[in-house]
């Protein structure tokens, strides 16, 4: 592709990122890639979308969004979490060596889990055999299932969070077998027996796969196909195809994409037994030697040998060799790593323009200014764990770990250009120089980088990797600036979960206006987000116990403008990425605002019951689910136990009502702005051609159904339906809503039903194609509606 003649003239001719330039020389060698194992991804299946779905789709979709529940996922994501954490106190270190003693103890660990979880199952599912469900009533029905609730043994916390929201889903799906046996005209009883073995069936192959994450492998999901039959289904797993195309997630599957994959396959069975047409692969078929794969493992150990590389480096050694070796291992940890596979010119080039940049910066006379610049910058005013001081006190390995992520950083980067780019030389050489660039404005102190390129000048400060050699690194930035942050700002910022960080924060306790240090860091290939927080708050020591997981906030260029003036911090990433904090992007940056004086929340305690009392932080949003088959709406709004409590005070006192009606429609606004950006979906069952059906978001930026103007007119009317009505079931309701207060189960959730919903069908009729677009009077009338209270959250 480029010879070193060209490469040369490249390097030459190419802006320095650096603030003072060096000479340039080097050469790379184009290298072969390692094998390509697409098939272990979650999202790398994909199914003919132009076909037409048959009855059966359309059941799996329905059941599918039944299934659908938030509580669980942050359920199972609390499981990996506490075993992962389980492992971290038992073991030190993730040697290769302790790998099998570590998936025993985890295996250990989740053993009292699996036995409360077949336990339960089997019971249900004996209990249930003979009874038609479908004609007893809803009450009747809650009353059957609740004998079976059983008294759970000794768990952790998250194994009882765990057991608590998998009985709410078995319970979930024992109704929605009821409903598919009356739409297919079958007796329930005859659908219910094999469903609930199949959902029992399921238990030891999910808990595997929570195993596998935790000890820092990446498992597959349930079924193969199970994220493409999602996109099907969902909006959010729709959009995502689209704007996730050039972005890695920080892991190749998560606990929400894992969760998703269970209810597919729980979706796939009963639509089978209901209506003998299941089509697709068998349940179970996926190997159990498929379980799991190792990138991370064979990542952290090249990125180990890399910054070995580095530090013993002499000066102008030639280091595209070690970087070529290092580039398949980053490769095989990125979704996007397969568009470099079968281009190994192109990776050569780069190892060559990286080795010889980077080069300028080993040896023994000119490592050691960079080391001292890091540190000087700030290490050590970041909390620095065990492995952090170890690196701190040997100074030889600080510009090494720099130059590492620099060199990572880049390949990311360039890795999530798409393919024209790596096709055409002049624009390959563009997208290094740029990548290189970006990479050496984060990882390298301000004055060493040129004023155009710096990132946050005013706060002079670079982000510093820890514990680069781990499984799951991360990296933090070396200032925390202090700000103020007032309510009209809080309440302007979005985080994830269709929430904003004044809702979060409410939640947890604090009081405008505030001052707070500002925690920023940017993830890695590996990264999550409760091993991050815990990571960094065990090297806090006391008094950070709102450094949670609750708390943290994705920093976009718009969030980092606001609170510090600085909008090139922020890093943007597609809305796929702000909707759940299980699924973040490689490379992307988020922070947490820890109050101070006057206003700050209560700190949490460490261990478990700190992290117990942290998941009960949730903060107050809302959501909403357009059926256009059924002309049903359907909005939740949940309210945090923070705001419920709040509200409870008021109601004894008698003004209840007022603080009731105004917590519900300030989540249902935000919801309503959050939207426009595409961080609250709005969900509309649409039908595809004659007899197909998918969810798309039809408030999302990519792929809108609705003219913009029909859009807005869905929204002034929901609007104008609901509101009135929250307005007349708040005055009449503040004991239900007390009685719902009450319940372990933090917050609560009020939930708006609305059906007959006018306008839908004819919305539904010009989707199909038979209709134009349905005038303003077609969604004049009034729907019926339905309020309802419960306890906790309960949002899909």
């Amino acid at each position: 592709m480029l010879n070193q003649q060209e490469s040369s003239h490249l390097f030459a001719a190419q802006e320095n990122p650096f603030a003072e330039a060096f000479a340039e020389t080097g050469n790379g060698a184009a290298i072969g890639f390692a094998p390509w194992s697409e098939n272990l991804t979650p999202f790398a299946a994909t199914l003919d979308g132009g076909a037409s779905q048959s009855e059966t789709d359309r059941l799996v979709a329905e059941v599918y969004a039944e299934l659908r529940d938030e509580a669980f996922d942050e359920a199972l994501a609390f499981l990996a979490e506490e075993t992962e954490q389980a492992l971290d106190e038992r073991f030190v270190g993730e040697t290769p060596a302790s790998a099998q003693e570590r998936e025993r103890y985890a295996d250990a660990h989740l053993a009292p889990v699996r036995f409360e979880a077949q336990q339960y199952l089997q019971a249900l599912e004996a209990g249930m055999a003979g009874l038609d469900v479908g004609s007893l009533s809803e009450q009747q029905l809650d009353e059957v299932l609740e004998r079976f609730d059983p008294l759970i043994g000794e768990l952790t916390p998250a194994g009882e969070e765990f057991i608590g929201k998998l009985i709410k889903k078995a319970k979930g799906v024992v109704k929605t077998v009821a409903n598919v046996a009356k739409s297919v005209g079958k007796v329930a009883g005859s659908l219910l027996g094999p469903v609930l073995n199949k959902l029992r069936g399921l238990i030891n192959p999910l808990l595997r796969r929570v195993l596998s994450f935790a000890i820092g492998r990446l498992p597959a999901p349930l079924q193969p196909h199970a994220r493409a039959l999602a996109a099907r289904f969902t909006s959010e797993a729709a959009e995502e195809s689209i704007d996730e195309a050039q972005v890695s997630p920080a892991n190749l599957t998560d606990m929400e994409s894992l969760a998703e994959s269970f209810d597919a396959a729980i979706a796939e069975a009963l639509a089978g037994d209901a209506a003998a047409e299941f089509e697709g692969e068998a349940f179970g078929a996926t190997d159990e030697s498929e379980i799991e794969t190792r990138e991370l493992e064979v990542l952290a150990e090249a990125r180990g040998a890399l910054i070995e590389r580095l530090r013993d480096a002499d000066e102008d050694e030639d280091l595209a060799p070690a970087i070529e070796q290092f580039v398949p291992a980053l490769l095989g940890a990125l979704r996007l790593g397969i568009n470099l596979v079968g281009r190994p010119k192109v990776v050569g080039f780069l190892a060559n323009y990286l080795g010889q940049l980077i080069g300028k910066w080993v040896g023994p006379q000119l490592k050691g200014p960079l080391s001292n610049a890091i540190v000087d910058t700030g290490l050590r005013l970041i909390s620095l764990e065990a492995e952090d001081r170890a690196q701190l006190e040997r100074s030889d390995e600080v510009a090494p770990v720099a130059l590492a992520s620099v060199v990572e950083d880049t390949v990311r980067q360039f890795a999530e250009n798409e393919d024209y780019v790596f096709e055409d030389e002049e624009l390959t050489q563009l997208a290094t120089a740029e990548a290189f660039s970006q990479a050496v404005a984060t990882h390298f102190p301000p004055r060493f980088v040129r004023a155009s390129l710096q990132q946050a000048p005013s706060l002079g400060g670079t982000f510093v990797s820890r514990r680069p050699r781990s499984l799951r690194p991360y990296r933090k930035y070396n200032r925390t600036p202090d700000i103020q942050v007032t309510s009209q700002i809080a309440d302007t910022l979005p985080t994830f979960g269709g929430s904003t960080v004044g809702a979060a924060m409410r939640a947890a306790g604090a009081q405008f206006p505030i001052r707070a240090r500002m925690h920023i860091y940017q993830s890695a290939p590996g990264t999550t987000l409760q091993r991050m927080v815990r990571t960094d708050r065990s090297g806090a020591g006391a008094g950070r116990g709102y450094i949670n997981t609750a708390n943290v906030h994705p920093l976009t260029p718009a969030a980092a403008g606001v609170l510090l003036r600085e909008p090139k911090l922020g890093v943007a990433v597609p809305a796929a990425y702000l909707r759940s904090r299980q699924r973040i992007a490689a490379g992307q940056r988020f922070y947490i605002l820890e109050p101070v004086g006057a206003g700050a929340p209560p700190t949490l305690p460490a261990g478990p019951a700190g992290q117990a009392a942290a998941r009960r932080l949730r903060a107050s949003r809302a959501w909403a689910s357009v059926n256009m088959r059924q002309a049903r709406i359907t909005v939740g709004i949940y309210l945090s136990e923070a705001e419920t409590q709040k509200i409870v005070a008021a109601i004894r006192k008698g003004q209840g009502s007022l603080a009731l009606l105004q917590a519900l429609t300030r989540t249902y606004q935000d919801m309503e702005r959050l939207s426009a950006g595409g961080q609250a979906p709005l969900r509309m069952l649409r039908e595809d051609g004659e007899d197909g059906e998918t969810f798309e978001d039809f408030a999302g930026q990519r792929g809108k159904l609705l003219p913009p103007g029909l859009t807005a007119q869905l929204r002034q009317r929901l609007r104008a339906w609901v509101m009135p009505a929250l307005t007349k079931w708040a005055r009449a309701n503040a004991e239900a809503f007390v009685r719902a207060a009450g319940h372990p189960d933090p917050g609560v959730t009020v939930r708006i039903r609305l059906t007959a919903v006018p306008g839908l069908d004819a919305i539904r009729r010009m989707l199909r194609g038979g209709a134009s677009a349905p005038a303003g009077a077609a969604l004049r009338g009034t729907p019926s509606i339905a309020i309802s209270v419960t306890p906790g959250r309960g949002g899909k």
